[in-house]
């Protein structure tokens, strides 16, 4: 189960959880604060007192900015090391198992790299209904992703646990070694592709070649998915293939004079329909999240700490919160975000995402405030109930995500 702290915006350390509060309270002493990426507290006790490492337990935790990964994932190899080394970087949370150094299982939080997206990608249905021959396909294509992601990833941070149980599905033991220079070969040659296909957000649209040139097969089924709306990885969706196999294929296409790559996207008025799609569905969220406290108990502590969180002048959204409060049913007044949405400069978008992409700078400011909600309703709801509203939130989430990503 996991266990969290909530700091303030005045530096105050607070958790309902009495299982961590027995932790911290084991802990009692003076711990220096040592520098840390922003996203990983490291304390240490002073004088130190020693003591084993409790099973499972955090080993070991890094700044990606400044330790190469590849190095971190050599190392595993060649140690033998058992555990599972997570990464946050980006849009979500990615994790590798270990056993005797090889990688034993994976997954991943990050839309497009979940096994039942990967699953759909190769063609087969998401349910989980797959022989074992077909599960270990979807595996070993998940591995390879979350392998390209991390490797490329510039920032974020890493821990590795160990003693922890042996992660579901099916069984794998690949090389670690071997999947490390496969996923720095694909690095490479996407390197080169992006001269033509400068990546998977850009659109794409039909040429006529200078040249008539006999197309492959699959090259013919991926040109009929080029129509001016769809993105590279909308194309890779459709033609369930990994992005790195459709941008081989689109770059070939490309050089042969068929089709180029556009940032223009379909139009500002689909993108604003889009950002008030996000706002009314994540609101029904957060309406979810507030109705289930409140059938347990009084919600106005948790609003008020909510206002607090949006409050925040530190926070990276801080931009889009200005003025804005939970109301009383926990929902944001969307006519305000909206206008505070389209104010953003374009530089100060660019900062929050790469393509300065509204509606993915929103949902990425409500899904930072909806994990504070579920937080807050994990620190007040029985574990029954707070399983079945993540559930729940999980589900509308996803239909959201969707939402954003249709051309």
């Amino acid at each position: 189960m996991r266990r969290f702290l909530l700091i303030d915006a005045h530096g105050r350390v607070a958790t309902r959880a009495d299982d961590v509060r027995r932790e911290l309270a084991d802990r009692a002493g003076t711990f220096e604060l040592l520098p840390s990426a922003p996203d990983l507290l490291l304390a240490v006790r002073v004088p130190a007192f020693g003591g084993p490492t409790p099973a499972p337990g955090a080993t070991l935790a890094g700044d990606l900015a400044a330790f190469p990964l590849g190095d971190f994932l050599g190392f595993v190899h060649q140690a033998r090391m058992a555990g599972t080394l997570t990464v946050l970087a980006g849009s979500g949370s990615r994790s590798v198992s270990f056993r005797d150094g090889r990688v034993c299982g994976s997954a991943s939080e990050v839309r497009g790299e979940r096994t039942s997206e990967v699953a759909a990608r190769l063609g087969f249905p998401g349910d989980g209904a797959l022989p074992v021959s077909e599960r270990w396909r979807v595996a070993r294509e998940q591995v390879t992703a979350i392998f390209h992601a991390v490797l490329t990833a510039r920032d974020g941070v890493f821990y590795l646990v160990q003693g922890e149980d042996e992660p579901d599905g099916p069984a794998l033991s690949l090389d670690t070694q071997a999947v490390l220079m496969d996923a720095v070969r694909r690095i490479d040659e996407m390197e080169h592709f992006r001269g033509r296909i400068p990546g998977g957000e850009v659109f794409l649209r039909r040429k006529e070649p200078r040249e008539a040139v006999a197309l492959e097969a699959e090259e013919e089924r991926l040109l009929a998915l080029v129509d001016g709306r769809r993105r590279v990885l909308d194309v890779a969706r459709e033609a369930h293939l990994s992005e790195f196999d459709a941008t081989k294929i689109l770059y070939r296409l490309a050089e042969a004079g068929f089709i180029e790559a556009t940032s223009e996207s379909p139009g500002r008025a689909a993108t604003a329909d889009r950002s008030r799609a996000v706002l009314a569905g994540m609101n029904e969220v957060f309406r979810e999240v507030v109705r289930a406290v409140g059938s347990h108990g009084p919600t106005e502590s948790m609003l008020a700490d909510a206002g607090a969180f949006l409050a925040d002048p530190f926070s990276r959204f801080s931009p889009l919160w200005r003025g804005v409060v939970p109301e009383t049913d926990g929902s944001l007044d969307e006519d305000r975000m909206l206008v505070a949405l389209a104010a953003l400069a374009d530089p100060e978008a660019a900062k929050l995402d790469p393509r300065g992409d509204r509606s993915r700078i929103l949902l990425a400011a409500l899904r930072e405030l909806m994990f504070f909600y579920l937080f807050q309703a994990g620190e007040r709801l029985p574990r029954d109930a707070d399983e079945a509203i993540s559930q729940s939130v999980k589900r509308r989430l996803e239909e959201i995500e969707s939402a954003v990503a249709a051309p």
